[in-house]
């Protein structure tokens, strides 16, 4: 084979290697058993599996958006099928039910979760101590 003829094979290889990095990077990028996240930060496709948790999720974000989680609970619950929209409806939407709070930074994202709805995150004061000192005793 001449060294002009192989010039269209070497292109052609190029280019079908060039094709191939393309589609493998648009390909959903998948964490924690079925998690898949697609799209950017702001239009977010997430599709989990029927085991995967909150937790999965979460840690799918977080390698693909540089969002960090830290929570008070265990968060072993059972995720949604799917989740859409903004980075910021996405969490929201996983997150219904539960007391959190959100910190952006400027290249990354802070989840912190305290609990669900409806427990309680901090305890109660304890009762004051009943007045045994001087003034207690003033009339």
């Amino acid at each position: 084979m001449s060294r002009r003829s192989m010039y269209p094979l070497v292109r052609s290889r190029r280019w079908s290697t060039a094709l191939a990095l393309v589609a493998t990077s648009s390909l959903p990028f998948a964490a924690h058993g079925e998690v898949r996240v697609v799209g950017g930060s702001m239009a977010v496709h997430v599709t989990a599996g029927r085991e995967d948790s909150v937790a999965d999720v979460l840690s799918a974000l977080g390698a693909r958006f540089n969002l960090r989680y830290r929570s008070a609970i265990k968060l072993d619950e059972a995720a949604n099928s799917t989740y859409t929209g903004p980075l910021d409806r996405v969490i929201a939407n996983l997150l219904d039910g539960f007391n959190y709070i959100v910190k952006r930074g400027r290249d990354s994202t802070e989840v912190v979760i305290f609990g669900r709805h409806g427990e309680v995150g901090i305890a109660p004061p304890a009762e004051p101590p009943s007045p045994t000192g001087i003034l207690s005793r003033w009339r």
